[in-house]
């Protein structure tokens, strides 16, 4: 399923997942180690991906927004601290992240492998960036 969508990426990267969902991180890992990322994790607790993210090394991040009965802001906040980008996966609708990230990449549940795929290279190629 995965391999028929599936297109290198352009670069490769080492991006963090925080997925509390064991299917959910499964895809999304799965899908991005076939196109040629090194995963950081995947975290299934917000303590996880902070202590992840001290580590260092990481190029971007996708977070699911609600984590058990958490919300991932913390690690966001991190996130964009250390410059590094990321994006929000939910099943909320957009409205429900509120204004503090509206900078912050969105990607509704369920997605497809091409979102996905496609949420990734942007994270990592914005546009107005040179290529690298």
């Amino acid at each position: 399923m995965v391999s028929k969508q599936l297109k290198r990426a352009s670069r490769s990267a080492r991006i963090l997942i925080l997925e509390d969902d064991l299917l959910n991180a499964f895809l999304i890992e799965d899908t991005l180690k076939q196109a040629g990322h090194e995963i950081v994790g995947p975290a299934k607790t917000v303590p996880q991906a902070l202590g992840l993210l001290e580590r260092g090394g990481t190029d971007a991040a996708i977070l699911d927004l609600q984590i058990n009965d958490e919300m991932s802001y913390e690690v966001g906040r991190k996130l964009d601290e250390l410059s590094i980008p990321w994006a929000i996966t939910t099943a909320h609708p957009p409205s429900f992240v509120g204004p503090q990230f509206s900078h912050v990449a969105f990607l509704s549940k369920p997605f497809g492998v091409a979102a996905l795929l496609d949420l990734i290279e942007k994270l990592l190629d914005p546009p107005g960036e040179p290529k690298r």
